[in-house]
């Protein structure tokens, strides 16, 4: 048996829309008509965070929601629309102290370069307290929306790239070294060039020189979750 001093209990909650039941939006207590305001996302962060939930995240993705799990539907008594889910997180940063914000991003149709400064922006934001939750999807309407690009044949190469992304977005937010940043106004050095580093990253799907334009996050590497 495992030693019982040395487990940690951990516990969170997925936010996304007025709640994950399809009905919910129904509810009297639902506030449907507040859902695309700051003040209802960040009313919920807060409430978990009253609760002392250790993080929530937050639901995204690049097609309407649907009932079908692989093309768009037609219902109409169904919650569909959503605000982005790093940005609501930046909102509701500065009003919360001690809960992790965890926003999804969907790596199949982003770029991990944009990715990994808007989570150290993020970082920076909230004291320290980001992560990313990455999604893929094999969606064809998704991928109308972009036009760039193929869509991977099956769910092994949408894990691959996934995997991929994660490791830029991590030699990413390393290629700033800790004190690179020198903001000596005497000797009119804001940097230390030497501490900055390419990642010269070349794969599969993504070719990434580097480094990053925002300095090493507070976490150093934010957590990353899937």
């Amino acid at each position: 048996m495992s030693d019982s001093s040395n487990d940690h209990l951990h516990l969170a909650v997925a936010l996304d829309g007025t709640g994950w039941h399809p009905a919910a939006w129904r509810e009297p207590e639902a506030r449907p008509t507040e859902l695309l305001t700051p003040r209802y996302w960040t009313d919920l962060v807060l409430e978990a965070e009253r609760g002392l939930l250790d993080f929530v995240t937050f639901e995204d993705g690049l097609t309407l929601q649907s009932d079908h799990p692989f093309r768009p539907d037609d219902r109409t008594d169904r919650v569909r629309g959503r605000l982005d889910a790093v940005l609501i997180a930046a909102r509701a940063a500065p009003r919360t102290h001690h809960i992790g914000l965890v926003p999804t991003a969907v790596a199949t149709h982003t770029e991990p370069f944009h990715l990994s400064k808007a989570i150290a922006t993020l970082d920076y934001v909230s004291s320290g307290r980001a992560g990313i939750r990455v999604q893929v999807t094999g969606r064809r309407d998704a991928a109308a929306h972009f036009g760039r690009r193929e869509i991977a044949e099956g769910a092994d190469d949408l894990m691959a790239e996934a995997a991929d992304y994660v490791e830029v977005l991590r030699r990413l937010w390393d290629s700033w070294e800790d004190d690179a940043e020198i903001r000596d106004v005497a000797t009119g050095r804001f940097i230390d060039r030497e501490k900055l580093h390419y990642i010269d990253f070349a794969g599969k799907w993504f070719s990434v020189k580097g480094p990053s334009i925002t300095p090493r996050p507070p976490q150093g590497q934010p957590i990353v979750t899937a």
